[in-house]
């Protein structure tokens, strides 16, 4: 069950009240999706066929009804795209067998599913695998006895080791890399489906919110997941918009989407990652980019399409503000801190958020108020899972992993 802070979320075109801000708390979990709160917008809601006109906008006659269908050459390069989905699904459906222990929900990610711009061929990347238990102490127990190559030594301290490190130290993942089955080389990270939930919902660390802001291909599905990440690919966008003017392009909004889980990640300023990690996967992945966040883009009221690659946002501080309110509290609290230090007047109190998010829109520096309350919350997490690898992988793995990433960051310098 999706909790509302005051009663409800107001819809998009609704005029805001001055308490409509949500508050998203884990949803209880318990097998079966739970029915959503009527003041919530489930995602058949998000999705609406209808786009709302904007007062003060671009008039119908430079508007585009709906969103855009794509070119030829993306639908093509889409189809190829979903037919390689299906045949790394198929290859990892049977790795999962391998695992006796339940997995509740399943998804793979980055380069080693989606090519990406910028890489050549000749090496096949690690696969990116997270499972999502219902519990994570039982599900090491089981797994260790089965699988006890897939450990460092924190596998000879048992399962409660195990769980505690994975659990309060990071995010909340515990990562097995360097794991081959079946001729397949993964990596696999476990992680409760209450913080894997709590994370798309309420950006407690956006360590995982963030990855699956990119294109994701699901291996297990689970009803609740379906609602958890429409609303965390909901928040994506509202946070793209305030660091966007008010006509952009779908490149630069799906860009500044994929940067939001690298801000503050210390990794991109050492050499972990390719510099051009962002921009090599939106230019690669740009038909799948579309197709996830379209009918997000469809039903937010303040955003629609004025050509077949431009779009337009409703700058007026009523909107923006309501946007704002909208957003996971984890957000809203940096994004007053944030304005605070910069010296803008902000009142404390759950009755003042009317009148913080109406100061803060109209600020000339939001965009940068709002990439560093995103660091802030990237930050630490990012630092501390990094720092667990040693732990949980070993000192020879984890080794190897970060000269992995060194080795495209210089790859990627030499390219320049």
């Amino acid at each position: 069950m999706l909790l509302l802070r005051k009663g409800g979320r107001k819809l998009e075109g609704e005029s805001p009240a001055p308490n409509d801000r949500q508050t998203v708390r884990p949803p209880v979990i318990s097998g079966a999706a739970q029915p959503v709160s009527s003041g919530t917008k489930a995602p058949s809601q998000m999705q609406s066929n209808t786009a709302v006109p904007l007062s003060g906008r671009a008039s119908a006659s430079t508007t585009v009804s709906g969103v855009p269908k794509l070119t030829d050459l993306e639908e093509a390069k889409l189809e190829q795209m979903r037919a390689a989905q299906w045949e790394t699904k198929d290859v990892l459906s049977g790795v999962m067998k391998r695992f006796g222990a339940p997995i509740r929900y399943a998804f793979a990610y980055g380069s080693g599913v989606y090519k990406q711009a910028g890489y050549g061929g000749a090496s096949k990347p690690m696969i990116d695998v997270i499972f999502a238990v219902s519990h994570p102490d039982h599900w090491h127990a089981l797994n260790i006895s089965q699988n006890r190559s897939h450990y460092s030594f924190m596998g000879t301290l048992g399962s409660n080791a195990v769980t505690f490190v994975q659990e309060k130290l990071g995010a909340g993942v515990y990562y097995n890399p360097f794991v081959e089955i079946d001729g397949v080389m993964i990596k696999y990270g476990v992680v409760s489906i209450d913080t894997l939930s709590s994370d798309l919902l309420n950006w407690d660390t956006l360590y995982l919110a963030g990855r699956m802001h990119k294109p994701t291909l699901t291996l297990r599905r689970d009803p609740l997941m379906r609602i958890t990440k429409q609303v965390n690919l909901t928040h994506a966008v509202r946070a793209a918009l305030l660091m966007l003017p008010k006509n952009f392009t779908s490149e630069e909004l799906f860009q500044t989407i994929a940067s939001l889980s690298f801000s503050g990640d210390f990794r991109m300023k050492i050499g972990g990652e390719n510099p051009q990690k962002v921009q090599n996967i939106v230019e690669a992945q740009m038909p799948l980019f579309k197709s996830r966040y379209g009918s997000i883009i469809e039903g937010l009221s303040n955003l629609e399409y004025i050509g077949q690659d431009l779009l337009q946002q409703d700058m007026s501080p009523t909107a923006r503000a309501a946007m704002v309110r909208k957003m996971p509290n984890n957000f809203y609290d940096g994004l007053v801190k944030q304005g605070r230090k910069s010296g803008i007047r902000l009142p404390p109190g759950l009755g003042a958020e009317a009148v913080n998010t109406e100061r803060l829109v109209t600020v000339d520096n939001i965009s940068g108020l709002a990439t560093k309350a995103i660091e802030t919350i990237v930050a630490r997490p990012a630092l501390t899972q990094s720092i667990k690898g040693i732990l949980s992988s070993g000192l020879t793995k984890s080794f190897a992993y970060m000269y992995s990433k060194n080795s495209k960051y210089r790859s990627a310098n030499e390219q320049k």
